[in-house]
């Protein structure tokens, strides 16, 4: 059977959150490296991929940018204490309905599921973990690929196409966020946004940006499959 349509999920507020793992493991790594506690300051990460954050909370701590291997070395630190955080987060925690909606869309023969997420791959590889939902993945773009969240959105859809049985054109992709920095990128793919309110980001603000549809959560799982066509 054919491969109709592609999936790309972002992971943080639209499948899960880790209850603040990754500014937990940043700021240890920050104070390991540099002796500056609470660096994360007021920074708000939503849609931002994970470069981005580490350049713009340097930046303002340092007064510089990170030379190259200052950031490689923060990266494997931030990793080292993001792995043993992860597997005690308290606050770990699953979106509402996302179990089940990716255990339906998984049997479905005509779907293939990826991920673009502005997480390291390391990273997105624990948190999947965590919540047992890294069966549901094969592929994906990530932060290691490219700081540009369009870039690495367009990366998860050109590995996608690896695990197609047929050739798939941008407009038979959903792209999957809970911020308006998702929407954007699906946009510049040429796919189909769908936004979901369960992250932090106000549902006016979504809509502002004019996704192609707009979920509050992925509770439905019925009507999520019916948009698919």
């Amino acid at each position: 059977m054919k491969t109709s349509k592609m999936l790309l999920f972002d992971i943080d507020g639209t499948l899960l959150l880790t209850g603040g793992v990754g500014k937990i493991a940043l700021e240890a790594a920050i104070l390991e490296l540099f002796g500056i506690p609470d660096s994360w300051g007021n920074l708000i990460p939503d849609g931002k991929t994970d470069p981005m954050i580490i350049s713009e909370i340097c930046f303002r701590i340092l007064k510089r940018n990170l030379m190259d291997e200052e950031y490689h070395t923060l990266c494997s630190r931030y990793h080292h204490h993001f792995e043993n955080e992860i597997s005690h987060a308290d606050r770990f925690r699953l979106m509402p309905g996302i179990p089940e909606l990716l255990g339906t869309l998984a049997g479905n023969p005509c779907l293939v599921m990826g991920l673009a997420t502005g997480n390291f791959g390391k990273a997105a590889e624990m948190k999947l973990k965590r919540g047992n939902l890294d069966v549901f993945f094969s592929f994906g773009g990530f932060a290691s690929d490219s700081e540009d969240r369009r870039h690495l959105t367009r990366i998860a859809y050109e590995r996608g196409l690896r695990h197609c049985k047929e050739e798939l054109p941008p407009e038979r992709v959903f792209v999957i966020g809970d911020t308006v920095h998702d929407i954007t990128a699906g946009k510049s793919l040429g796919a189909i946004t769908i936004s979901v309110a369960t992250g932090s980001t106000p549902p006016p603000v979504l809509m502002d940006q004019r996704p192609d549809y707009f979920f509050e959560d992925l509770t439905d799982a019925e009507k999520f499959l019916e948009l698919l066509g």
